[in-house]
This record gives C-alpha cells, structure tokens and sequence, in this order.
C-alpha cells in the first residue's frame, strides 16, 4: 500500500513536470490574436514571413466571425505580415515571441491596430516621435512637386533641415536599440543612396546579433559594392568635357595640384548648400596649388547654367548634360547619389572620398600650407 502511495505522488509528480514544461514551452512561441472588423464571411488568414528569397508562408488557419488565432515559435525576430483572403489586405508586423493582438478592416479607410511586440512598441514609439516632422515633410514635399525644378531651392532647404532632424532622432535610436530588426527597418530606404562613409557607420552601429536579418545581410552587401567600387588609392580616371563656355576641359591638365571633382545637379539642394560652405576654402587655396571641378548631372543647359550664376561659382564647370542616369563620368566613377566628391593629389591619384568641408580643409592644410 506504502509503495503504491509512492508510485502515485511519482507519477503526479512528474505529471506537474510535464504540465510545467509545456506552459513554459508555450510561453516562450507566440500567439497571435486577430479580429477583422465588419467581416462574417468563411476566409482563411495567411502568415507569411520575407526572406532574401521574398515572400514565404508560415502557417494559415481558418477565419470564423471575423476572428483567428496563430501560434508557433521563432528563432529570432522576423519581418512578418498577415493576409486574409477575400478582403485582399495585409497587416505587417515584427513577430517575436510574445503576444499580440490585432484590429484589420474589411475597409481600407478605416485604421487597423497591433498590440503587442518590444519591436513593434519601439517601431511605435519612433513614429510617435517624428510624427510632427513627418506632417511637415509631407507639406513640403507637396509644394515642392508642383514647382519646376529651378524653384525648388527654398522647399529643398526646408526639407533638408528636417530631414537633419529626424535623422537626429534614427541615430538615437540606432545606439539606443543596435539589435533591433524595427531600427533597421526603419533606416533600410536609405541604405541604398549611402555612400561608403555612411555605410561604415551603418555597419558599426548595428549590432552583429542582426546578422539573421535580411535586412541586415543586404547593408553588408552594398557596403561591400561601394567599398570595391571605391576609387581611393587609385588613378582618378580622366574625362574630357565642355565648359559652359563651350571650351573643352581634360581632367588630366591639372596634374601638379591637389583637385577637387565635385558630382552635383541645379535640383540638389544638398549640392548648391555644399557649395557655399566650399566657396571660402576654394578662395583660400586657389593659389596654392588647389583647383576644383564641378561636374553638373543636369540635362538642361539653362537650369546648370542659372545655377551657377546664382550661386556664383568661381571654379571650372562641366557637364555632358545627360543626367546622371546616362553620364559616362558618373559611371566610371561610381556615382550613384549626390553629392558625390572626389579629392585627388598632385600625381591625379584619389586620396579621399566623399569628405566634409571641415575634412578638406584640414587635408589641404596640411598638404598645402608645408
């Protein structure tokens, strides 16, 4: 009787156990609760995860009254969304493994909700934060699209300024949140228009624990393409253009003096900005071996040359006049965004690239004023 007693507080025991080890089980996956608002029909809802390779299912379940339920465990945080058939919406989310709630509408003017997820409150709480910014950039940008380009220039500056400042705010987030898959997310757009100094800082502020990430794996790669791509430590190659004299200039007959090729277009707001702060160094150091060289990406004579005038610029000017898409300088030298500089010794030889006003004087004055 005495052994049977023992048997049975065994076996109750090691049944607790079990119950213990599948709560914990549970509690460490995620659960998913979804409602779609107005919507009674039979559906099935989708989850789906993206990958390098695109879009890839997770799992689906049936829609009963407008509501369904997802569970399951993931490795790591993953960009996700969920879709409903027949209502031909989706709803994206950072899935994790916790729990979420979330609101859809069957119509498309009607706000949907997700609760739940530490990315998605840190996804939130950037919005939050740049919200007011976001309304004004989107005042902006609505003048700015209704201007010819050659009026632009003062809605470009103001877009500019606040770009500076929500870009104060995503680099507070980068070194509050370096692993996070929302941070990432959220700076993704511009890792394509990055050139490579950015990219190194990119690469350095984000957390390795990311590598999973697609997101992640492709700012690796385009920081590799431009750091092959990069001309520093190699021969600048020369070009042969026309001044907006109409004269023709070869890159190579400045050899023998520390040169600046500047990438810019009448439109670039960042460019004209730059080219002002340049002016005074320009002025400094013209006669001690200095020379400069703006290569203009527009394709309207008119525009490149009322740019010039207005901001008066004392330096040679040339330009094919193609557009950057079709410039056969640009492409041999990589140029993909503007600005985009170029400083060169004396043998023509590319010693730096994309530098600040600051870093180009303190180069030329240490190699000028010996």
């Amino acid at each position: 009787m005495k052994n049977t007693s023992i048997l049975r507080n065994m076996m109750l025991t090691g049944l607790m156990l079990l119950m213990a080890k599948n709560q914990v089980s549970a509690q460490t996956g995620y659960q998913i609760t979804g409602r779609i608002a107005d919507f009674d029909q039979p559906s099935v809802a989708y989850l789906y995860k993206f990958t390098e390779k695109g879009r890839e299912l997770i799992d689906s379940t049936t829609v009963i009254n407008g509501a369904f339920k997802f569970k399951g465990v993931v490795q790591h945080p993953l960009s996700a969304a969920v879709q409903i058939k027949k209502v031909r919406r989706s709803l994206s989310l950072f899935l994790e493994n916790e729990n979420y709630q979330l609101l859809m509408q069957s119509d498309w003017k009607n706000k949907e909700e997700i609760h739940g997820g530490t990315e998605m409150g840190i996804k939130e709480s950037y919005e939050t934060e740049t919200a007011t910014l976001s309304a004004q950039m989107r005042e902006i940008a609505g003048r700015y699209d209704k201007l010819p380009k050659e009026e632009r220039i003062k809605e470009g500056e103001e877009m500019n300024a606040l770009n500076a400042k929500e870009m104060d705010i995503k680099y507070k987030y980068i070194r509050k949140y370096p692993a996070s898959l929302a941070v990432l997310n959220i700076m993704k757009p511009q890792f394509e228009v990055m050139n490579l100094k950015e990219l190194q800082e990119m690469k350095s502020l984000f957390s390795p624990e990311l590598s999973y990430a697609p997101e992640y794996k492709k700012l690796l790669k385009l920081y590799d393409q431009k750091a092959a791509a990069s001309l520093v430590g190699q021969q600048a190659p020369d070009f042969n253009l026309f001044t907006l004299a109409g004269t023709s200039f070869k890159l190579s007959a400045l050899k023998g003096k520390y040169v600046v090729i500047d990438f810019w277009a009448s439109w670039c707001t960042p460019c004209r900005t730059a080219n002002q702060k340049i002016k005074p160094i320009y002025q400094q150091y013209k006669n001690k071996g200095f020379e400069m060289v703006s290569v203009s990406m527009d394709d309207k004579r008119n525009l490149w040359e009322n740019a010039v005038k207005k901001d008066g610029l004392p330096w040679i000017q040339v330009s094919e006049l193609s557009g950057i898409k079709n410039s056969t300088v640009a492409q041999k030298y990589s140029v993909v965004s503007l600005p985009t500089v170029f400083l060169l010794d004396k043998t023509g030889k590319v010693i730096a690239q994309n530098i600040s006003e600051k870093e180009l004087e303190e180069l030329l004055n240490h190699n000028l004023n010996k």
